[in-house]
């Protein structure tokens, strides 16, 4: 009985060396390491987010939203407190919880974003 080759297991620590790597880069402001890091995490990361926003736009905005904070505050990410895509999913379900309830207290209170914006010229009347 011969035993086949099984291909070397990618993930864990790979994966976990290659995000913090991509974290360092992104912290000193490279551009091309963002894009990996959202290449190698944004699926996950925009299928939590639905998890907890039923509107595809709002899940949306909530997606661009999280990683523009990552991007902004890169330099905060700590390897010894975990992974970048923990880092990344904690920050995502933050925010998705945070648009959930905002948008239940417009809708309980009948006001949205915009209800009292004002015509410039009313403004200084």
């Amino acid at each position: 009985m011969s035993m086949s080759r099984v291909p070397p297991r990618i993930g864990g620590d790979a994966v976990w060396g290659a995000e913090a790597d991509l974290m360092m880069h992104i912290a000193s402001g490279s551009q091309t390491a963002f894009a990996q890091l959202y290449d190698l995490t944004c699926t996950r990361i925009f299928g939590l987010i639905l998890s907890v926003i039923d509107a595809r736009e709002s899940a949306e905005e909530v997606l661009e939203d999280t990683y523009v904070h990552v991007w902004a505050h890169a330099r905060e990410f700590a390897t010894y407190r975990g992974t970048a895509s923990a880092w990344i999913s904690e920050i995502a379900r933050r925010r998705a919880v945070e648009r959930v309830h905002s948008t239940a207290d417009a809708t309980a209170t009948g006001v949205r974003d915009g209800d009292f914006d004002a015509p410039l010229g009313l403004l200084s009347a």
